[in-house]
C-alpha cells in the first residue's frame, strides 16, 4: 500500500513533457518502439521505483529485471534517507553560512556573510583576499557562485552593494588548489565527491568520485556543465570522465591532460577528512563530502545531505556484470542483502 501511495503521488507530480522527450532520446539511441518504452517506463517506475530521469541515465532499456532491481532509484534512494537521515538537522547543510561555521575546522578558510557584515568589513576582506568566490546561502548545483578576481579597478562599494543585490550573501577566500589539480582544469577548482554512510558509530566510505570542471566555467558541478569519474584506493582515475550529456571524455577537452590514470594529490588524508566530518553531525548519517585539494592537504568545500545517486552507477563506471550499487548500499544501510 505503501509503495501505491508513493507511486501516485510521483504520477501526480510527473512532467510529462519531459516524460516523452526522455521517450524520444531513448528511442533515438536504442531503436526500441516509443509504445514499448512507454509501458517499460511505466513498469520500471512501479516496479523499481525509477523516474525517467533514472530509465534514462542508466540505461534501464538494455538491462534485465535482474540488473534493475540492483540499482539505486529515487525511490530506494529516498528510502536510504528516511532511514539514515533527520531532517531537522539539514539546515547545517542547506545553509552555506552554518555549515561553514559547524565545519570550521575542516573549511580552513575565511568567509564573510554579508547579510550581518557592513561595507567597512567587506573592504578588509578583500583588502586581505585578492580572489574570492561568491556564492548564495542556500541554492545547490553551482547556481550563481562566482569567482572574482579583486584589482586597482574594482569598485569594492558598487561590488558590496551588487553582491547584497543578487544575494550572493556569502564570501570566500578562493581555494588555491594544488598543482596537480590546476593542471587537470584550471578553470575550476575541481573537488572529490566522498560519500559516507555513518551508522551505529561507524563510517562507512560508499563512493570515491572526482568532479572535473569543463575548463569553460568557475565550477566543476556536474549539473552545471562539468564531468566526473571514479578513482580507486590508490587515488588513480579508473574510468574516462562522464558528463550530464553522457559524452565521455579519456582526455580533458581544454587541458589535454589524459583523465584515466591521473593521480590525486591527498586521496588518503581527503577520505580521512570525509571520515572525520561524517562524526560532527550522527544525525545525518548518509552525506555527500566535497573536498578540494591544496597544495597543504585538503580542505572541506560543502557537504550534501541529498547526495545525487545518479552519478554512482553511469554505464561507463559499472563493472562488465551491469550490476547498481544497491546490493552494497543495502548491505550497509539496512545490514543485509535486499
Amino acid at each position: 500500500m505503501k509503495k501505491i501511495r508513493y507511486y501516485l503521488s510521483r504520477l501526480r507530480g510527473m512532467d510529462f513533457k519531459e516524460f516523452f522527450k526522455t521517450i524520444d532520446k531513448i528511442h533515438e539511441r536504442s531503436g526500441k518502439s516509443k509504445i514499448y518504452l512507454f509501458f517499460d517506463m511505466l513498469y520500471c517506475s512501479y516496479k523499481f521505483l525509477a523516474g525517467y530521469t533514472d530509465y534514462f541515465l542508466f540505461y534501464f532499456e538494455d538491462l534485465t529485471n535482474e540488473q534493475r532491481k540492483t540499482y539505486i532509484t529515487r525511490g530506494v534512494n529516498n528510502g536510504y534517507l528516511k532511514a539514515l537521515n533527520d531532517s531537522s538537522y539539514y539546515h547545517y547543510f542547506r545553509n552555506k553560512v552554518e555549515f561553514n561555521q559547524k565545519f570550521k575546522e575542516f573549511v580552513k578558510r575565511d568567509f564573510l556573510d554579508l547579510r550581518e557584515a557592513s561595507e567597512k568589513k567587506f573592504e578588509k576582506f578583500v583588502a586581505k583576499h585578492s580572489i574570492i568566490m561568491v556564492k548564495p546561502v542556500d541554492q545547490s548545483g553551482g547556481a550563481n557562485v562566482e569567482k572574482i578576481v579583486i584589482d586597482e579597478k574594482t569598485n569594492v562599494k558598487k561590488l558590496y552593494e551588487v553582491l547584497k543585490k543578487t544575494k550572493q550573501f556569502l564570501v570566500e577566500d578562493y581555494v588555491r588548489q594544488h598543482k596537480e589539480m590546476n593542471r587537470l582544469c584550471k578553470a575550476s577548482v575541481n573537488t572529490l565527491r566522498i560519500v559516507t554512510v555513518r551508522k551505529n558509530n561507524k563510517t562507512t566510505v560508499m563512493l570515491r568520485a572526482i568532479r572535473i570542471g569543463n575548463g569553460l566555467r568557475d565550477v566543476d558541478n556536474f549539473h552545471s556543465g562539468g564531468m566526473y569519474t571514479l578513482f580507486d584506493e590508490n587515488g588513480v582515475i579508473t574510468k574516462p570522465a562522464m558528463d550530464r550529456e553522457g559524452k565521455l571524455f579519456e582526455v580533458h577537452p581544454v587541458s589535454k591532460v589524459p583523465i584515466k590514470g591521473f593521480k590525486i594529490p591527498y586521496y588518503k588524508e581527503s577520505i580521512d577528512l570525509a571520515v572525520t566530518a561524517s562524526q560532527k553531525i550522527p544525525q545525518v548519517g548518509l552525506v555527500g563530502w566535497d573536498i578540494a585539494i591544496t597544495d597543504k592537504g585538503p580542505v572541506l568545500i560543502e557537504g550534501n545531505e541529498l547526495p545525487g545517486y545518479d552519478i554512482y552507477q553511469s554505464k561507463i563506471h559499472l563493472s562488465e556484470t551491469k550490476e547498481g550499487l544497491k546490493p552494497f548500499f543495502d548491505s550497509v544501510i539496512y545490514g543485509k542483502m535486499e
